[in-house]
């Protein structure tokens, strides 16, 4: 499972690619509830705001349990205790990667910031 970040749909959406279209329909991809409000903060109408829900639609949603809190609660505190601050959507992405065991697909430096902490963190590129 991959879970995929709001600035890799983004420049799908900007530089539509085969490379990017083979992986959307040939990995396991899944967005996540924050994700879907990031992509959905930007539309710019009323028409784009539904476009971008169809365009969601396409892919699964990982559900958030209760427990999920108490584990993001977790690695913030991890991450504080490095000295280390992350934007919390950051966070709650690795939470649930770490949790689904899942690869997390972004281009967010804040990624690399917190894998020394979570060694167990996974992560897909383009270029496997």
């Amino acid at each position: 499972m991959i879970i995929v970040d709001t600035n890799i749909i983004i420049n799908f959406w900007k530089n539509p690619s085969k490379k990017f279209a083979n992986i959307f329909t040939k990995e396991d991809i899944v967005v996540c509830g924050i994700v879907k409000a990031e992509l959905l903060h930007g539309a710019r109408s009323e028409k784009d705001f539904k476009r971008i829900i169809e365009a969601l639609s396409e892919f699964p949603c990982l559900e958030i349990g209760n427990n999920l809190w108490e584990f993001l609660g977790n690695v913030l505190f991890r991450l504080r205790k490095k000295g280390l601050t992350v934007p919390f959507q950051d966070a709650f992405l690795t939470s649930l990667a770490l949790m689904h065991k899942a690869r997390i697909w972004s281009d967010d430096r804040h990624f690399q910031i917190m894998a020394p902490v979570f060694p167990d963190l996974l992560f897909f590129s383009m270029d496997q």
